[in-house]
């Protein structure tokens, strides 16, 4: 009898381990994520610059929306996310003051798109029209409307997909004011985003099984986040154009992000135990978008074709023959060229362009005007200053306390320490600098704008002259009248301590 209980017992105890393993299994969801960020209007296919000897072709929208059709083909219950940036970098962006990348984001309809700061550079009244426009979400949860007097846009979204419940939160980056024009930006304050998260985050939690924060912050940003986030299952990345091959884990946080420009396409594959609202497994593919892949959407490529065909900016004026390279860090070619052409347009003494001002490197060949365009995509005007020698002196001094953005300069040489945080020596037109002369300084107006964060400076201590002239006038005329263009860097910028 005893032996019957026992065998009558583990037949018990095994239905029992198949009835547990059958829930825990019917209790598992699949996620797929597509993502991208900063695109930046790369609406026509390009070959990279950087790690590419193969010169291989990338991206172009068209080709872009193939490869997100073709995954949604493979995943027909994934989400699509875009971590912001896709306004500014083309012509086409420009002219339509980012129109363009709302039709065609309207074609490709991600599941939720986040405002990244280029959003911002034709003005708030536009973005606010646009939201509107857009067939698509389009959150942020601490982006707020001092005038209307609540947030700009939806703060979040709740994705139903393949019985997974997805809260995804949007956010971007503090000091989203010192990256835009600064009257763009009149009545829209940046709420903190940790606490915004937060917020949100306990509203959604119990409604959902997976919480991303979509991020137009930068990885550091992000993972800064992760660190004082709970309950928080992905950050989605954007801004600063990170290459992250596998997500970043911090905090049990996963951290993506995927390039720019559309190089780059990130697919993460995650299993969620729905019981428990956590990951139990992952999976990345890094996807390089190479033209002729995969078959392009023919609705993104009517929409782009149709874009440029009336622009026609595809006149060559000259030839390059060295390629540019841009330098965050250190003088480059193409940011010497560009200050040289204002120096000699405005007849200054000095030149001074910021190096994230410049958008594009190119390979030695014929100048489009279109090449121009991507290079100086901004319709910044160019301002004149003037300041005294001391003064001068002042700024260079604080340019090296305060290194972000370098200048690239025209019309001077200087001489540093960086390890020592010293200002050695300025040469002005190879003669040293006079601190009682006064020197005139022709710049963009996003330097002049935020002349504190460039120039250590308020506006009420130079003497400040609007040109009207937008810089990248400047150089289509500069290239024009050079026709051939060969320039190197000459050490304008010398560090003696390394």
């Amino acid at each position: 009898m005893k032996s019957k209980i026992k065998i009558f017992n583990k037949i018990i105890l095994s239905l029992i381990t198949i009835i547990q393993i059958s829930y825990c299994a019917d209790n598992i969801g699949s996620v797929e994520i597509i993502h991208w960020n900063d695109f930046h209007a790369a609406n026509l296919p390009y070959i990279p610059t950087y790690n590419n000897p193969e010169k291989i072709m990338v991206s172009g929208y068209a080709n872009f929306a193939g490869y997100i059709d073709s995954l949604r083909i493979l995943y027909p219950k994934s989400i699509a996310l875009h971590a912001g940036d896709d306004f500014q970098g083309s012509p086409v962006s420009s002219i339509t003051h980012g129109y363009s990348q709302i039709l065609i984001l309207n074609e490709i309809l991600p599941d939720a798109f986040t405002i990244g700061n280029h959003e911002f550079d034709y003005g708030q009244k536009r973005l606010k029209k646009y939201i509107k426009n857009a067939k698509f979400s389009i959150i942020s949860s601490n982006i707020f409307d001092d005038e209307a007097n609540e947030l700009f846009t939806k703060p979040y979204k709740i994705i139903d997909r393949n019985n997974v419940k997805i809260a995804v939160i949007g956010t971007i980056f503090e000091g989203l004011k010192s990256s835009v024009g600064t009257e763009n930006v009149i009545g829209i304050s940046i709420l903190n985003p940790l606490d915004q998260i937060k917020k949100y985050v306990k509203e959604v939690e119990n409604i959902s099984d997976l919480i991303i924060v979509l991020s137009h912050s930068g990885f550091q940003n992000d993972s800064l986040l992760a660190e004082n986030l709970d309950k928080v299952d992905v950050i989605i990345g954007g801004h600063s154009h990170s290459w992250l091959k596998q997500p970043v884990k911090v905090n049990d946080i996963l951290i993506c992000q995927a390039g720019g420009r559309g190089e780059r396409l990130g697919l993460l594959k995650l299993k969620v135990d729905l019981n428990k609202d956590e990951i139990v497994s992952s999976h990345y593919d890094f996807i390089r978008t190479i033209v002729g892949k995969v078959k392009k959407s023919e609705a993104v490529s009517h929409i782009v074709d149709s874009l440029e065909s009336k622009l026609k900016l595809d006149k060559v004026i000259g030839e390059l023959e060295v390629d540019w390279i841009r330098n965050s860090k250190d003088d480059s070619n193409i940011g010497m060229w560009i200050c040289d052409a204002m120096n000699k347009k405005f007849k200054t003494d000095i030149a001074l362009q910021n190096s994230g001002g410049i958008r594009k490197n190119m390979i030695a060949g014929p100048i489009r005007i279109r090449d121009l365009w991507e290079i100086s995509p901004f319709d910044n005007t160019i301002m004149i200053f003037e300041v005294s020698g001391k003064q001068l002196f002042e700024i260079m001094q604080w340019r090296i306390d305060n290194p972000r953005d370098l200048l690239q300069i025209a019309g001077m040489k200087v001489v540093n320490d960086y390890k020592a945080k010293k200002l050695i020596k300025i040469t002005i037109n190879g003669k040293d600098i006079d601190k009682n002369a006064t020197y005139s300084i022709a710049t963009n107006n996003y330097i002049v704008g935020h002349s504190a964060r460039f120039l250590g400076l308020e506006n009420n201590e130079i003497k400040i002259t609007e040109t009207s002239i937008i810089g990248r006038d400047v150089l289509i005329d500069a290239v024009q009248e050079q026709k051939i263009i060969k320039n190197i860097t000459d050490d304008r910028i010398i560090d003696i301590s390394k």
